[in-house]
This record gives C-alpha cells, sequence and structure tokens, in this order.
C-alpha cells in the first residue's frame, strides 16, 4: 500500500509541475503545439494513476478533482465532520453518535459565490496515523490532492489540533489549513481565539462565517464577461485563482479557431472603464472581461 501511495504523490507532483508550465507559458499560435502536448501529457499521467488507484486495495482514498476547488475534512473520529459535510453540502452522508461511521470518502459540492467547491470527508485519524495506524498514512495521504485542507476538532479534542499538523508534517503535507473547532454551543466560556473557526454544524451556528473563511483561504476571484454591446452576466462567473491572468480565462472558454482581437476590461484592475488589456494582465475578483474575436478557418 506505501508504494501504491508513494507512487500516486510521485505522478500528482509530475501533473502539478507540467500545469505550472502551461499558466507560465504564453498563449499565441506559436505555442499552441506546445500547449497541446503539455496538455497531453497530463491526460497520460492521469490514466496511469487512475489504474493505479483502481488496481486493488485501499478504500479508494486518492478521490478524483472536480468543480473549482477542492477541500478536505480531517481530524479524529466523531468530532462532526460529516455533519458538517452535509450542512455545506447536502452530501447526506452517514451520521452516527458512535466513533469510525465514516470508513470511506465521502464527498459533496458547496456552491458559494459561483464557485463549485468539492469537500471530501475523510475516516477519522487517531494517534500514530503517519505510522500506519488505523490506515492512517493513506488517509493523511489523500490530502495531497486538496487545495485547502480543514483540520477539525471539537471542544473536548482541542488538544488534538497540535499532534494531527504534526502527523501531517511527518508524511511531507504541506497545504494551506484552515482550524476548526466544532460543537461550541456545549461550550460555556464566550472568548474564542481568532486563529481557529468556531461553530456548531448541528445547531448551523458560525456556517456562514465558515464559508467566507474557506473562500479567503482558498483565494478564489470571480470574473464575469460582458458580450459587446451587452451588459455583463454576473449570473455564472468564471472562477479562477488570485494572482491569474487573462490569458487563463482564454483558455478557459475560447477554442483554438477564434484569433483575439481586443480585450476590454472594467472592474477593480482597471485603469479605468473599458480599458484594453493583454493576454498577460492579472486580474482581480469581479472583474469584467469582453473579447472582440475573429474566427479563423479551420486547419
Amino acid at each position: 500500500m506505501k508504494n501504491k501511495i508513494d507512487l500516486i504523490d510521485k505522478i500528482d507532483k509530475k501533473i502539478a509541475k507540467l500545469e505550472d508550465e502551461i499558466r507560465q507559458t504564453p498563449y499565441h499560435k506559436g505555442t499552441e503545439h506546445h500547449l497541446g502536448r503539455l496538455k497531453a501529457k497530463i491526460a497520460r499521467l492521469k490514466e496511469q494513476e487512475e489504474k493505479i488507484k483502481k488496481a486493488g486495495g485501499g478504500f479508494g482514498f486518492i478521490p478524483k478533482k472536480e468543480g473549482d476547488a477542492t477541500v478536505v475534512l480531517i481530524g479524529p473520529p466523531s468530532v462532526g465532520k460529516s455533519t458538517l459535510l452535509n450542512k455545506l453540502t447536502q452530501a447526506h452522508a452517514r451520521v452516527e453518535s458512535w466513533p469510525f461511521t465514516t470508513v470511506k470518502v465521502i464527498p459533496g459540492m458547496m456552491d458559494y459565490q459561483g464557485a463549485k467547491i468539492q469537500i471530501f470527508d475523510l475516516p477519522g485519524i487517531i494517534t500514530g496515523a503517519a505510522s500506519g495506524v488505523g490506515r492512517g498514512r493513506e488517509i493523511l495521504s489523500a490530502t495531497r490532492s486538496a487545495d485547502l485542507l480543514i483540520v477539525m476538532v471539537d471542544i473536548q479534542t482541542r488538544n488534538k489540533i497540535e499532534p494531527i499538523f504534526a502527523e501531517l508534517k511527518q508524511v511531507g503535507v504541506d497545504l494551506p489549513t484552515l482550524t476548526v473547532v466544532n460543537k461550541i454551543d456545549l461550550l460555556e466560556e464566550n472568548s474564542f481565539s481568532s486563529e481557529k473557526v468556531f461553530i456548531s454544524a448541528e445547531k448551523e451556528i458560525g456556517l456562514a462565517n465558515l464559508k467566507k473563511k474557506i473562500w479567503e483561504k482558498l483565494k478564489l476571484i470571480r470574473i464575469y464577461l460582458k458580450r459587446k454591446g451587452d451588459k455583463p452576466d454576473f449570473s455564472s462567473p468564471l472562477i479562477l485563482k488570485e494572482g491569474q491572468e487573462v490569458k487563463e480565462v482564454v483558455r478557459k472558454i475560447f477554442p483554438h479557431d477564434y484569433e483575439i482581437k481586443k480585450i476590454l476590461l472594467w472592474g477593480h484592475s482597471a485603469l479605468f472603464p473599458g480599458q484594453q488589456v493583454s493576454l498577460n494582465h492579472r486580474l482581480k475578483d469581479e472583474d469584467i472581461l469582453s473579447f472582440d474575436l475573429i474566427k479563423t478557418s479551420l486547419k
């Protein structure tokens, strides 16, 4: 099992490196072939990874990423992770009052600010997880696919926060994290640390703030499109990562048989309304783009 996890980890790192190269490569006719080769390599690596996952053993931990971002819930058994997943995503995960109810990855999809945020509830981990206790190494390795890791405890297991981070460090997991303390409705004290997010999943206390914190930690931005002569379409934003450029929008929505004549911009990153910008312009949340296109002949 360890060899299987290590192999998948190596493939994930190769995919991440290729995806980074795609992001750094300017998009124009001279780079189309190169970008196509990079995407083909990623497709082959993902196919290889899928075969490894299906080759027996384990609980099917390393789930397929979908949506605009992926969040993983990890923590001790019976702290309310499944309840939280149900409240955030309507996933209908099984919830019981005894530990180890979750024995496999439970997926859900949270709609927030126009983004589809995939959330996975992992089985609870116990002391020694990084050494394989309770199949903990396999569980911890599943976090590598996430964009954000929520380390979740309750008011009775707050002393487990640092040990969980130590277990993650031991297996080389280094991701953006958010620490959540559940069941505050059972807590008598009223002062809470600003470094953690305090909630009651069952009573739905603090969930709006948690969603906001997830959005902020993921560093997602919304980009709206505007047809020439029309008003912007605010109903279906494109979701990008903070710091990404106009070329990322182009890669998402335009086929190769279109040539971009002009790009106009409105919003926080524009010097003035309707500013003409290049593909390398860095975007900000709620920017509005309009593209003037020329259809080229198909080869």
